[in-house]
């Protein structure tokens, strides 16, 4: 079997340089570099702790024996282990920072250490939030591992849009933050800031895509929290057919990645694989949902665009008539409006504008929440809501896509070291299109009363 791994980091984190070296040279190459897959899938990640181990048992060792005919469905892995801290570590395959790379089939040799020593190396500070690593990676598998058509998978710990992070690092001549850490896709626990862990933003992650070998996936899959995101997606959308996301904090033990897979493997589209996998992993999902309310969504990602006008309608008809209907928006903004999680700043969308529209009584913001349900049902093409909360006082909408909720004290205060909120915010494709922000520069209050705070 030919052993890839990790051959050479330059120091300056920029660059990764794959080889196809082995440290084993007596082994044979029971993939065949030019064997061409129907489906390519491409899984880049680091989770650490307890994760660690579910990428091991929940996903490689489900997945591997499945993968015997390389005409099918290859499947590419870059994954970076978390910190070994004798505690939290619980991955087998490797040691804490390995950095592992590999193409994981039948004949994978999955036992104690086996990744780490045959197709990886210690090099903890190799900085996968640098898209310039994320580039050479999707290069090396195109190159080592050709397809018809390319899935990427995403997994991680995420964090959607962050006010702190999510600027302008692409332009050092602007204010953007020192600091090059970018947050949002996939936190690295293994690289600190000041500010703390550095992570893949989607700003990197469409550049990270559009300079590799593969420009344009047909799917991505982000087995991470709060990636259904609008402000996220509204950066991202244009580099992929398909997208699945989730907008709650994410709790699976791999099902359905392995789901996935398996509906691939029996020859359909990424469109209709995706379908069925929902299906498949849904009983699974909403058990390890326990206590808490969650979801999955398809997206269809040409869709995504349509939603801006109706959101630019819905914050300008807000603005116009909120100094009459202030009392109603503000009790209902601070008190009704369910927020899917205490610590971050996203409400549900359209919930939000339903809301809206019902306390309002207001005629066009009804029309609106109206048009924008019918989008959603274009743009959402298959979706898994999970409502196993009893902190959120029972509400139980059909969860679509979040947007940023906040004040307009928060919205015009601190972002980062160098930027404000606002700086940060108005950077974002979704409110170019939007003008979100100009609303959140206007509303009095935020909703801190409906979220389910007792969600584990």
């Amino acid at each position: 079997m030919k052993l890839w791994m990790l051959a050479a980091i330059l120091f300056c984190g920029t660059t990764v340089l794959l080889t196809s070296c082995s440290k084993d040279d007596s082994s044979s190459d029971d993939t065949p570099s030019n064997v061409e897959a129907e489906y390519g899938i491409i899984l880049y990640g680091n989770a650490g702790g307890r994760m660690d181990n579910i990428i091991e048992d929940g996903f490689y060792n489900k997945v591997a024996p499945l993968l015997t005919d390389p005409s099918k469905v290859r499947v590419g892995v870059c994954y970076k282990y978390g910190i070994d801290d004798g505690v939290t570590f619980n991955g087998e395959y490797a040691n804490g920072g390995d950095v592992v790379l590999f193409e994981l089939n039948s004949k994978t040799p999955l036992s104690d250490n086996s990744l780490g020593k045959n197709y990886g190396v210690q090099w903890p500070e190799m900085a996968l939030y640098d898209e310039a690593t994320l580039t050479n990676v999707i290069d090396h598998f195109k190159q080592n591992m050709p397809a018809k058509k390319y899935i990427m998978l995403i997994y991680g710990h995420g964090g959607g849009w962050d006010k702190l992070n999510d600027y302008v690092r692409e332009m050092p001549e602007s204010n953007a933050s020192a600091s090059a850490s970018l947050r949002g896709v996939l936190y690295d626990e293994w690289t600190e800031s000041f500010i703390g862990s550095d992570a893949l933003s989607m700003y990197e992650l469409r550049r990270a895509v559009e300079k590799s070998q593969i420009p344009h996936f047909e799917g991505i899959f982000f087995h991470n929290c709060f990636s259904g995101n609008m402000e996220s997606l509204g950066d991202m959308y244009p580099v992929a057919d398909y997208t699945i996301s989730c907008m709650h904090s994410l709790g699976s033990n791999g099902e359905s990645m392995v789901s996935l897979v398996k509906e691939l493997l029996k020859g359909t589209d990424f469109k209709t694989s995706a379908i069925n996998a929902f299906e498949d992993f849904k009983n699974a999902a909403n058990a390890s949902h326990e206590n808490c309310n969650g979801d999955f969504n398809l997206l269809d990602n040409k869709e995504i665009p349509n939603l801006f006008p109706i959101c630019k309608q819905l914050s300008s008809r807000l603005q116009a008539i909120y100094p009459d209907k202030k009392t109603v928006i503000n009790n209902a903004t601070e008190n009704d409006i369910y927020v899917p999680h205490p610590d971050f700043i996203f409400v549900d969308l359209q919930y939000y504008a339903d809301k809206m529209a019902e306390v309002t009584g207001d005629t066009e913001l009804k029309t609106i929440a109206t048009n924008l349900r019918k989008q959603m049902d274009k743009t959402i093409l298959k979706s898994l809501n999970f409502h196993n909360s009893p902190y959120a006082k029972g509400i139980k909408p059909n969860f679509t896509l979040s947007v940023v909720a906040v004040d307009k004290d928060t919205y015009k205060g601190e972002g980062g070291p160098t930027h404000s909120f606002k700086t940060a915010y108005e950077y974002t494709n979704f409110h170019k299109q939007t003008k979100w922000g100009d609303w959140l520069n206007m509303v009095e209050k935020k909703p801190t009363k409906n979220n389910p705070a007792g969600e584990k």
